[in-house]
């Protein structure tokens, strides 16, 4: 998929591009460690075989934003471990490397990953949070009709104590 912008793209990863992914997002959880779930030290322990592994799967896909081969940002959709059923998708990862925020790049994040949960006819339901702090984060997932089902506290990875929000959407 191009964007607006002309010579950016986004396209699913695959496991061949593991290195890169393995390289970004740990630059990523570095430079904003209070944004993930995960720490960058943790991360920064996986073995090959789980960043490989965690690219693509049937319930589960990273994609990468480009600016003709450069990555320039990531984002991700996961089958949510805390439904048994299988049928709620989870958004999560996604970074734009802060030269290219304020672009609108947001929207083919996300217009990308309800695109392929669409496709996938498993998922009933999309979940996404943020940092209560994270406004930008909020419009986001606003502007495609989330709905705030709740709040709770959680330490970041940055040693923080600040609430998650929770979202929710059903397709």
């Amino acid at each position: 998929m191009t964007t607006p912008s002309g010579s950016i793209t986004i396209r699913p990863l695959v496991s061949e591009d593991w290195e890169l992914l393995r390289e970004f997002r740990l630059g990523a959880l570095k430079s904003s460690p209070g944004v993930f779930a995960l720490s960058y030290d943790e991360s920064a322990s996986f073995p090959p075989e789980r960043w490989q592994d965690s690219i693509k799967g049937p319930a589960h896909q990273i994609f990468g934003l480009l600016d003709g081969s450069d990555l320039i940002g990531i984002t991700a959709v996961f089958s949510d471990k805390e439904d048994p059923t299988g049928k709620t998708a989870l958004l999560a990862m996604s970074f734009i490397l802060p030269s290219y925020r304020g672009r609108g790049l947001s929207r083919v994040l996300y217009d990308t990953r309800l695109d392929w949960i669409r496709a996938h006819p498993q998922f009933t339901r999309i979940v996404v949070s943020h940092r209560a702090s994270n406004e930008v984060s909020q419009r986001a997932n606003q502007r495609y009709g989330f709905v705030h089902v709740r709040t709770s506290s959680k330490t970041w990875p940055d040693g923080s104590v600040e609430d998650e929000v929770f979202y929710e959407l059903n397709i």
